[in-house]
């Protein structure tokens, strides 16, 4: 049997971090002169880039957001997670260490930011610095399938051999794309809403709500490769 990659998203899988970053980036925005609400920055925008967040927000509304808006956005951020940034699969990553089983991380979000958050949640010691991928390192970021590609051929897997773990439509979009087996997993705080795990639904993908449920998933998609 031919060995396999799991491949996971950082923010909302990994990190319990999309509801503390829509929170916030909807703060910021909003002073810009685009409200809008957690929940409905959550519905529109989760698994978005930044950059790609504030284009389609100024297609849209016809305000001019500066570029480096970022770096505001970055620093309030940084301030938030260091109080509730919460790790979600530790017990899952320590297990696939345990049985020697290949994994990496393909983010649409900057190095920097994944490096700090599995760092700030004691999981970076589950992945090697050449295991770390982000949308910074090819042409388009998800839900194009560049990214889980490039993971996959840097990591020495074939699409077939890959597991996505994945939380949003973005993200499962681009695995579905680029070929790969998708585990869509709702165990973060963005992701209690109905409405979200209705959404989801529709891919017709497994769909895990915590820890145990996901190692489960993955064991038995292994098992029927």
């Amino acid at each position: 049997m031919a060995k396999t990659l799991i491949i996971f998203d950082c923010d909302g899988v990994l990190v319990d971090s999309e509801f503390v970053y829509s929170r916030v980036f909807s703060e910021v925005i909003t002073k810009y002169g685009f409200s809008i609400s957690t929940e409905n920055f959550i519905k529109r925008f989760t698994g978005f880039c930044a950059q790609k967040c504030r284009e389609v927000i100024m297609l849209e509304s016809g305000i001019d957001i500066p570029i480096d808006y970022c770096l505001v956005h970055e620093t309030k951020l940084k301030k938030a997670y260091e109080t509730e940034l919460t790790p979600l699969l530790q017990p899952l990553l320590e297990s696939l260490e345990n049985l020697d089983i290949q994994r990496c991380v393909a983010s649409n979000s900057p190095r920097s930011h994944v490096i700090n958050c599995l760092e700030h949640t004691k999981q970076l010691k589950y992945f090697s610095d050449c295991s770390i991928f982000t949308s910074q390192q090819v042409p388009r970021a998800k839900p194009a399938p560049d990214l889980f590609l490039f993971a996959a051929k840097e990591m020495g897997f074939s699409p077939e051999n890959c597991i996505v773990v994945e939380d949003s439509l973005t993200g499962a979009n681009a695995a579905i794309a680029a070929g790969m087996r998708v585990l869509m997993f709702v165990g973060g705080s963005h992701a209690h809403f109905e409405w979200y795990r209705s959404k989801v639904s529709l891919l017709g993908k497994p769909i895990l709500s915590n820890c145990y449920e996901l190692s489960q998933a993955i064991t038995q998609t292994i098992s029927l490769k």
